[in-house]
């Protein structure tokens, strides 16, 4: 449906998109996921014509339509939820019978019904989303782009609005969206992780987690700053994060099983030893890799 080959993007000096490719099939719900600046919004804009790359190609298939909600709300907000919808099937020549049916069933499932008559501008952060994905979907799009549909949004926000976006999937529409949350990426069937301007890891869930070979170890502590005093003393570990009264350990490159050993020793007088444990990865713990690793290679 999608296929960017060797795709690149430059504003000037600055190099958004650096030789991308990309295959998106008919029926995926494909998250793209990445940082702030890694240059989601700028594959999305070429994606929906709005921009020329400045080297490679973007094919689609031109006999689909499709709907694309930008990161930034870009309905009228001096204007009622109804007629901003009623605007927008005229402007995509949706017949006004078909056009009143397809907008209240759409309020319906997103849970706006109540408000057609607010104005956009007096909605809150969730609810102008809501607005701007019933509004893509008012021409009935074979395909949806959404850019970073959820930032910004309260968390049951965009559970409810993920929720409705695995419901249209399961319909049978084919969706594209980025966001910069990790939790959000569980949503999708099919997963590719942007850095830089390049894609850095692509797959399925358990495909991109496979990927990621190095040793994860948890530790429970009460004396948080001790241990991880004594652990940025280990060279068998090359990364340290907090989580409540957890720390969790990676291992450097080429550590494999060891690296338990090694940590138990250094933290003998202050951790029990059963109280250092391994750890399955998350897909963050293998995007924050894919990432610096990334970067070292800048």
């Amino acid at each position: 449906m999608i296929t960017a080959t060797n795709l690149s993007r430059k504003f000037g000096t600055k190099t958004a998109l650096n030789d991308l490719n990309l295959r998106i099939e008919k029926g995926e719900l494909f998250g793209i996921i990445g940082p702030d600046g890694a240059g989601k919004t700028t594959f999305f804009r070429i994606v929906a014509g709005l921009l020329e790359p400045t080297s490679g190609t973007v094919e689609i298939d031109r006999a689909l339509t499709f709907g694309f909600v930008p990161q930034r709300f870009a309905l009228y907000e001096d204007l009622t939820v109804d007629e901003n919808l009623d605007l927008r099937a005229k402007l995509y020549g949706v017949p006004n019978d078909v056009a009143k049916a397809r907008a209240a069933d759409l309020l319906v499932r997103v849970g706006m019904d109540r408000f057609r008559r607010r104005l956009a501008g007096a909605l809150s952060g969730g609810m102008k989303q809501k607005l701007a994905l019933v509004a893509a979907l008012q021409t009935q799009p074979q395909l949806l782009l959404l850019d970073e549909p959820t930032t910004g949004v309260d968390p049951v926000s965009r559970r409810e609005f993920w929720s409705l976006l695995n419901q249209l999937h399961h319909d049978g529409l084919t969706i594209v969206v980025s966001t910069p949350y990790m939790d959000e990426a569980e949503y999708a069937t099919r997963i590719a992780f942007l850095d830089r301007g390049r894609i850095v890891s692509e797959g399925t869930r358990e495909e991109v987690v496979a990927s990621f070979t190095r040793p994860l170890l948890e530790i429970r502590t009460s004396n948080r700053l001790e241990v991880r005093a004594l652990l940025a003393k280990v060279p068998e570990v090359d990364d340290l994060s907090l989580f409540g009264t957890r720390l969790h350990a990676r291992g450097a490159a080429g550590t494999g099983e060891a690296l338990i050993d090694h940590v138990r020793t250094a933290l003998r007088d202050v951790v029990a030893p059963e109280d250092v444990q391994p750890l399955l990865p998350s897909l963050e713990d293998v995007f924050v890799l894919a990432g610096s690793s990334a970067e070292d290679e800048l």
